[in-house]
């Protein structure tokens, strides 16, 4: 047996505490299992451990014995028949919580520069709403605001919209205002990428500390230059988001492409993959990732037909393997600690600054549920625990293996559950079981 990743010490030290028992034992359902070199990779997703077994223990799996029966009750691959595992996994998630409470300053900050738009997308959600954008003004209290919350911490702030490039003068006054208070801050920006200069890119990157932007890309040249429909006139919207690309990827901004996709575009985003392989295939600073168009309309509330369902997560993979294979994305590794919380809504110490100046929890709640105001002290305790609230428990939960990491808030229309999305996400944790081997063997050869 080979411990190809150590478990979290934090963890194996909690469930020490609170008695491993005597009596007969049972397998863990927090387990996934894999072959390996004809041997068995076996992944603890509670204590995150990952061993590897020759192929003849893995033969004695279903009857372990001596050290092998040792190590695997040590491990928590075997534990107490009578055990209520997923109360033990909540009572650790809580304390790792408290171990590792969220910030006493605010440690990022989702700033809509403006809801307005360069493109006119047929599937955007704001679309029917009047935009509305920051003013100077505004700019600068919520500049003031973060040098009075964020002190000399390190903080991040990322740029959205909208498209936040429409209004770059907010982004101008914001980092000048912020460097001359002497902040320690970067930035990331999620954008379509058309209003960036070339000529410019690497002096608002010094400027504005900027350090990653996604961009979107919903086709190959025809269908994305119709998707966007651009208000300008003329030109290849296409080709110039591209070369922008390059020029931010040379200046040193990683950049991450998002490939919308759905049952009507799968074909034509392989097709895309091949494109972006040629222009930034193994280039460092690039990578991409396949998205599924209405994703929040998936799971246990959804009204979208099982078949189609299964359909779009097989494609997704599809795509996610063509990606890997053309070089615009390194293999996901595993995670080496378990999550405290799920996103910006629930970690108590990230928050989204509005156009006016309104304090939220979310980007996708930019209308309604605001917890304060940059312009006042003190947030709504209320509707912060109402973005914290959990999602009830499914039946599916209770043999699911990747329970201690799942977190569900009951406002996340992207946290739905269904077994397409399950069955992904376990072959992604097995996928990366296999690239953490791999990184083992390279470094420690079998004899």
């Amino acid at each position: 047996m080979i411990t190809v990743l150590p478990a979290d010490k934090v963890i194996c030290s909690l469930l020490r505490q609170s008695g491993r028992g005597d009596g007969p034992r049972k397998w863990t359902s927090f387990q996934l299992r894999t072959e390996a070199e004809g041997g068995l990779l076996l992944l603890n997703t509670l204590t995150l451990g990952l061993l590897w077994l020759s192929p003849a223990e893995a033969a004695q799996l279903d009857t372990p014995q001596g050290a092998l029966r040792e190590a695997l009750e040590a491990g928590w691959y075997l534990i107490p028949a009578g055990l209520d595992e997923h109360s033990v996994a909540r009572e650790l998630r809580e304390l790792r919580r408290l171990m590792d409470p969220p910030k006493s300053w605010l440690q990022k900050y989702t700033v809509f520069t403006t809801t307005a738009c360069n493109a006119r997308c047929a599937y955007c959600f704001e679309r029917s709403w009047e935009p509305r954008t920051m003013t100077p003004e505004t700019a600068e209290r919520a500049a003031d605001y973060m040098l009075a919350h964020s002190g000399s911490h390190n903080f991040q702030i990322d740029w959205f919209g909208g498209e936040p490039l429409v209004n770059r003068r907010a982004i101008d006054c914001i980092c000048d205002r912020l460097t001359q208070g002497g902040a320690r801050f970067h930035s990331a920006m999620t954008s379509n990428g058309y209003l960036f200069e070339p000529k410019t890119v690497a002096e608002d990157r010094a400027h504005w500390r900027l350090n990653s932007c996604q961009i979107t890309l919903d086709g190959q040249e025809e269908t994305y230059n119709r998707i966007k429909n651009y208000v300008y006139p003329g030109g290849n919207a296409f080709r110039r988001v591209l070369d922008n690309i390059h020029a931010l990827a040379q200046a040193g901004v990683q950049v991450f492409l998002r490939l919308n996709f759905d049952l009507s575009n799968a074909s034509e985003q392989h097709q895309l993959i091949d494109v972006l392989a040629a222009e930034f295939g193994g280039h460092p600073m690039v990578s991409a990732y396949a998205m599924m168009l209405y994703d929040e309309a998936e799971g246990e509330e959804s009204h979208t037909p099982p078949a189609e369902r299964v359909q779009l997560f097989a494609l997704r993979q599809e795509l996610t393997a063509h990606i890997q294979a053309g070089g615009l994305r390194q293999p996901l590794r595993l995670l080496r600690e378990l999550r405290t919380h799920m996103c910006m809504a629930d970690s108590g110490d990230m928050i989204t600054i509005l156009p006016g100046g309104e304090i939220g929890l979310c980007e996708q709640y930019h209308r309604d549920h605001f917890i304060g105001h940059i312009e006042r002290e003190g947030f709504d305790r209320s509707v912060m625990d109402e973005f914290c609230a959990l999602r009830p428990e499914i039946p599916a939960c209770a043999d699911c293996p990747l329970y201690p990491d799942c977190i569900r808030l009951q406002k996340c229309p992207n946290q739905l559950c269904s077994p397409e999305r399950r069955a992904a996400q376990e072959a992604q944790q097995r996928g990366a079981m296999q690239v953490e081997w791999e990184n083992y063997r390279w470094k420690h050869p079998l004899p």
